[in-house]
């Protein structure tokens, strides 16, 4: 089989291809550049994944998407900032980058029968219902399922995940082994590798310009202080305020309308639910009834049971066993079943209040 292999110049990557190749498939590395400076598909990076290629006798080919990877995350990122939403677009990437673009840029340069990354999910194909799952990867610190809900039955079937039953030091172990020295110790590329050391800084150097400064205001109106702009908090926030108050004050909400931060105590951050629109079902077809399930509200937050109940095809009501915090419109939440397998997922829209003692 002649497998694609998305190579971003780090260790997870360049075990996938090498592993690849053990197993007898022949294997190109293929990597896409998709911003100036990005810490995973620029410069050095592609440097390192040339390097790699060349130790592994493998094809290298990279790919210009630079003005679609604009149109299709930048662009969607900062609009969703901007209208006080706290967006992650590595879900979006995934889906529209890696496993649209760059597999079709691919597939019109080569003849190629798959496309696998070094991400750390498992996945399966369930005979009984004809369908693609993704599981968990084995290393719960590098689980990547998070990343793939929006991925459709066909991209599913067109991938590979060589290191879904890896742990991240077998990874580096192997590549000791194969003696990829460059990359065996490489820090694991981070999130928003498009925004450069921070993303406050990604603001001041782009879009300066088009950030106002506002109040700061409590439940009730009250004006405790200014802020820089809404695009620098989310919600949950407490630190960076720059507020002077008797009690810790953390972010409630984000009104861009009135451009406006709105602070609180922590008790107020905790919410009974929330909705949720855009929803992909992965490992189902769709759903009729109200759901148990294992709930994850942002990435890396932790798994809490829940009941999930459909609205429509689209759009879901999730409601939480246990109130949780910190709930922001815009970042991604998924589901998984006890076995965890990836169910779907979906875009928060709101938090629901539920109780009078949270009301």
């Amino acid at each position: 089989m002649r497998v694609a292999v998305g190579m971003s110049g780090g260790v997870d990557s360049s075990v996938a291809a090498a592993l690849l190749k053990q197993a007898g498939h022949e294997v190109v590395g293929v990597t896409m550049l998709i911003w100036d400076g990005s810490k995973c598909c620029s410069g050095d990076a592609i440097e390192d994944a040339e390097w790699v290629c060349k130790q592994l006798a493998i094809e290298h080919h990279v790919y210009n998407l630079i003005p679609e990877f604009t149109k299709e995350v930048v662009t969607p990122f900062v609009n969703e900032y901007m209208s006080g939403r706290t967006p992650n677009p590595c879900p979006t990437c995934n889906f529209k980058m890696k496993f649209q673009h760059l597999w079709q840029a691919v597939k019109d340069n080569m003849e190629v029968d798959k496309m696998a990354t070094g991400h750390y999910v498992r996945l399966l194909h369930n005979a009984e219902s004809n369908r693609y799952q993704l599981y968990r990867g084995l290393d719960p610190n590098k689980d990547q399922t998070y990343m793939f809900y929006r991925l459709s039955q066909t991209q599913l079937s067109e991938l590979m995940f060589p290191l879904g039953h890896y742990h991240k030091a077998e990874t580096r172990k192997m590549a000791q082994e194969l003696g990829l020295d460059p990359v065996i110790n490489k820090p694991d590329s981070q999130d928003l590798c498009f925004v450069g050391d921070s993303l406050n800084d990604f603001w001041r150097n782009h879009y300066q310009k088009s950030i106002k400064s506002g109040d700061i205001v409590d439940i009730q109106g009250n004006i405790l202080g200014q802020h820089e702009g809404i695009v620098h908090y989310t919600v949950g926030q407490r630190k960076g305020l720059g507020l002077a108050h008797e009690h810790p004050l953390y972010v409630l909400k984000l009104d861009a309308a009135k451009n406006q931060v709105i602070v609180g105590p922590r008790d107020q951050t905790f919410a009974d639910g929330l909705t949720a629109s855009g929803i992909n079902w992965s490992a189902i077809s769709e759903l009729n009834a109200p759901l148990r399930a294992r709930v994850r509200i942002r990435y890396r937050s932790d798994l809490v049971p829940a009941l999930i109940e459909p609205v429509n095809e689209d759009n879901v009501r999730i409601i939480f066993d246990d109130p949780q915090s910190a709930i922001s419109p815009g970042q991604i939440t998924v589901f998984y079943d006890e076995q965890d397998m990836l169910l779907g997922g979906g875009v928060i829209e709101q938090a629901l209040i539920l109780t009078e003692a949270l009301a």
